[in-house]
Order: C-alpha cells, then sequence, then structure tokens
C-alpha cells in the first residue's frame, strides 16, 4: 500500500488525471511489459468513493456530541436535561455538516482507507478473472484516485518467486511519478517496474498468449 500524490486536474475533466489519451499510454506501457514476461498484468483505477456510507460521520459526530457538553459542565454546571438537549442539537448539527459530500470523505480514517483499497483490489482483482490464467501469473496494480492510494495483488506464480518486495516496488514506482503531479505517468512507471521485475523470474516463451485484456479499467 502506497499514497499518491494528488492527480493533475490538467489531464481529465473528471480530475483523476486520466484522459483518454493517458489510458492509451498506459495500454501500450502493459503491451510492452507483457511482450518480456509470461506474466498477465491488469490495470484498474477506481474514482468512486472507497468508503460512500456515513459511519465515520455519525461516529465523530456521537463523540463530539458526547464529550463536549460535558466540558462545558466542568465550567460551568448546567441541569442534566439541558445538557441531554445539548447533546442532542449538536449531534445533529455536527452530523448534518460531516455528511456533506465535500466533508464526509475527509472524516473517513487513513487507516480505514487503506484496508478498504486493500479489500478492494482483491474483491477486483477476483471479479476480472486474474486468478484464472495459466500459470497463475496474474497480477493487478489498483489505484484508488481519490484517496490517492495503490495496490497490488498478485497471483501464487508470481508471488511465489517474487515475494511481498516485488510488489512494494511497484507501489513505489506508481507513487514516486504520481507525487509529481501525474497518475498516468505514475501507472505507467508502475507497469514499467512490473515488466522489468517479471521479466527476470518469468520470461516469456514462445507459446504464450496475451490472456487478459491490456486496456485499463475504471470503475
Amino acid at each position: 500500500m502506497t499514497d499518491l500524490a494528488p492527480a493533475s486536474p490538467t489531464e481529465d475533466a473528471v480530475g483523476i488525471g486520466l484522459s483518454e489519451a493517458a489510458l492509451l499510454r498506459i495500454a501500450d506501457a502493459i503491451a510492452t511489459a507483457e511482450a518480456k514476461t509470461s506474466a498477465e498484468i491488469r490495470v484498474v483505477v477506481a474514482q468512486a468513493p472507497l468508503v460512500q456510507h456515513p459511519f465515520f460521520s455519525v461516529l465523530w459526530a456521537s463523540l463530539a456530541a458526547l464529550v463536549l457538553p460535558w466540558l462545558v459542565v466542568l465550567v460551568r454546571p448546567m441541569p442534566s436535561l439541558t445538557t441531554l438537549t445539548v447533546q442532542a442539537v449538536l449531534f445533529v448539527v455536527i452530523a448534518a455538516v460531516l455528511m456533506l459530500p465535500s466533508v464526509a470523505p475527509r472524516v473517513v480514517p487513513r487507516l480505514a482507507l487503506k484496508a478498504a483499497a486493500r479489500s478492494a483490489a482483491i474483491e477486483t482483482f477476483l471479479a476480472y478473472g486474474i486468478p484464472q490464467t495459466a500459470g497463475r501469473t496474474g497480477i493487478l496494480i489498483y489505484a484508488a484516485a481519490r484517496e490517492r492510494l495503490v495496490e497490488v495483488v498478485a497471483d501464487e506464480g508470481v508471488h511465489t518467486p517474487l515475494g511481498h518486495g516485488a510488489w512494494q516496488e511497484i507501489c513505489g514506482a506508481v507513487a514516486s511519478r504520481a507525487r509529481q503531479g501525474s497518475l498516468a505517468d505514475g501507472l505507467v512507471c508502475g507497469v514499467e517496474k512490473a515488466g522489468e521485475l517479471l521479466s527476470g523470474a518469468l520470461p516469456r516463451g514462445p507459446d504464450d498468449r496475451n490472456e487478459l485484456s491490456n486496456h485499463v479499467i475504471v470503475l
């Protein structure tokens, strides 16, 4: 798991940093990388929020409404009924603010986002049939654009010879370029790093064929 820089707003009106030309450039990088290895590389970019429910907005509002009035009571005592009324009003007001579309994503803890990104990457890995490749040699580079997180999920056929360190290198390659303002450049760099690592452990054979489409999936 690696944090990414914000995507460049000049590349895409949606703000995720991936124009049509950028998507084609990433697909070309995948084709070039796979020409050197028997492994299969898939890139998925999620533009929808990883956490879409108001759980954390309600949680923080509840904690604030529970604690803040009692801090006031320590300085200026008030009747219990008044304290309960203040707590109820605070909860409603704070929850309403924290549920605003522009605010809600900001109150989700980073650890929760990272856990959600990992879970989403694994679900995507399975949903797009990556484990069904011959030799179990598929890998997924999954980027959560809004949360600026990247995950790599690898099947056993590539994880066994390369190990966890290789996937960290790929994440680092994506992040190193993405932090300069271009998610597209970061993904191209990550794909190139994947091709470099995979070609050593799993060189392309004469009978290898392209089992997964090279186009980038945008969710």
